[in-house]
Parts: C-alpha cells; structure tokens; sequence
C-alpha cells in the first residue's frame, strides 16, 4: 500500500470512530433524557521533549496539536481527545491519538458504568486500538475539583504479532485495567491554576502485548499543571510517565508544554 493510501485509510478509520462515538452518545443522550450541566472544549499548540524529565528516552523532540471536548450531565459524563503527535517530522513519522471516554451512572447513584475506547495510528511504528469496560465512582467531587476511580477489562486490536510466539497477534483480551482522572483547582496570586492528573496501571497483558510493552504489566499517566492567565488562554506543563508501555522498556518520561484557548 502506497503511503498516500495509507493516510486516507488512517483518516476514514478516524472519522469513522468520532462518528460512532458521536451517534452512540447522541443516543443515550435522546434515550436517557439527560440534563446538561456542564460542557467544555479546548484546542492546544505546543513542543514535548523525550529527552528531558527523570529519564532520557533518546526519541527526540515533538510538535503537537490537541483538541479536547467534555459534557458533564445529571446522569454521566463524556470526555474525547484528539492529539497529532510529531509534526517537526515528514508525514511517515507522524502519529495519531483519538480517546473517548464516559460514565453513565447506575440507578442515580455516584456508580457508574465506565467505558472507553483509546486509538493510536502510528505511520511506520503500528496501530492500536484499546477498548476497555467497567466500573467507575463520581461521588468525589466539588469546587476543590474532583477524583474519578474506575476499574475495567481491557481489550485490544492490534497489528502487532510476535514472531517468537508464531505469529500470535496481541489482539483479544488484554489484561485488566485499574485508573483514575483527578484535579484540583487553585488560586494563587490572585491567578486560577489547575493540576491535574491521569494515571492507569495496566495487568495481565496477554503475551504478545506484554512482549511488545516488555513485560505484563505497565503504568501510563501524566501529571499536568495549568495556569489561566486571561480569559479562555491557558498554558500547561505535564510530565508524561510511563513504565513498559509505548514500546519502551522500564520507566521512561517526557516534559510537555502547551499553550491552549478554552471555549
């Protein structure tokens, strides 16, 4: 397959999973008779290094665009995100990110039904697709900010396959996944800041996953600190961290830094 072809083919698939998102969420929006109490959106610019952090990962610098959207309502939550990674390189090194994630409480309760569905295209390095289902907890949350536990199964569609293992592919069933999204808002200098974090321990990878990843299990995160200095401008730092994850071997980190406009 050319490499024209393969982009087009890397954006239907794209399109085709915001458009499935976008009509599944729809749907439970129309059939759950949901009450909007929040919605928010950003589109972010801005520069990562591989190199800083506590450990020199030696895969360089990295240009990147990001575009995220939430909805909060009476009866669950919904967050996307959209990343275009490596933007200093020609198109063949560059790589895509598509996330969704939502929440629909059980029975009016803080308990929910958690799913999410994480998509990484990636030009030369491979594709993935991770879908994971399970059980969550809003019931912390507040004007100081929030913490949002879930526990899910985790499956996987993946182009990878191990020639050790004769040609088994890491797709299927992928281990378990335990995680959380938190923040915390603050004043400082009469100025508004935000830090936040996301963070996953991955467990029980099958094999040909845990042999792509270098072990069965892995830690993917990252800790973000924003300030907004004017209305709907921010800027953010995050510390990227992860262990035997990303096809890399042990802990590894990037610093990130983004300038971003809220809607």
């Amino acid at each position: 397959m050319s490499l024209t072809n393969a982009q087009y083919k890397r954006a239907g698939v794209l399109s085709l999973i915001t458009s499935a998102v976008t009509l599944l969420f729809s749907a439970q929006t129309q059939a759950l008779d949901l009450e909007l109490k929040n919605a928010y959106g950003s589109a972010n610019a801005g520069y990562a290094n591989w190199n800083s952090g506590f450990e020199n990962t030696h895969r360089g610098e990295v240009w990147k665009l990001t575009a995220d959207f939430g909805a909060i309502f009476n009866k669950g939550e919904f967050y996307s995100f959209y990343e275009n990674n490596v933007l200093n390189h020609n198109i063949a090194g560059q790589n895509y990110v598509l996330s969704a994630q939502t929440h629909i409480r059980l029975f009016n309760s803080d308990y929910s039904l958690m799913g999410k569905v994480y998509g990484q295209f990636d030009n030369t390095w491979g594709d993935d697709l991770d879908m994971m289902y399970g059980l969550g907890y809003l019931g912390w949350s507040g004007k100081w900010g929030f913490f949002k536990p879930y526990i899910a199964f985790h499956n996987q569609s993946s182009d990878y396959k191990s020639q050790r293992l004769g040609g088994r592919s890491a797709s299927g069933r992928n281990g378990y996944v335990a995680g959380w999204t938190t923040a915390y808002f603050f004043k400082l200098w009469d100025q508004s800041f935000v830090l936040s974090d996301w963070h996953e321990f991955e467990f029980d990878r099958n094999d040909a996953y845990a042999e792509q990843q270098h072990g069965a299990n892995g830690i993917n995160g990252g800790l973000t600190l924003a300030w907004k200095f004017y209305p709907h401008l921010k800027a953010s730092v995050t510390w990227r961290y992860f262990k035997n994850k990303l096809g890399y071997d042990g802990f590894g980190d990037q610093m990130i830094y983004m300038l971003g406009y809220e809607f």
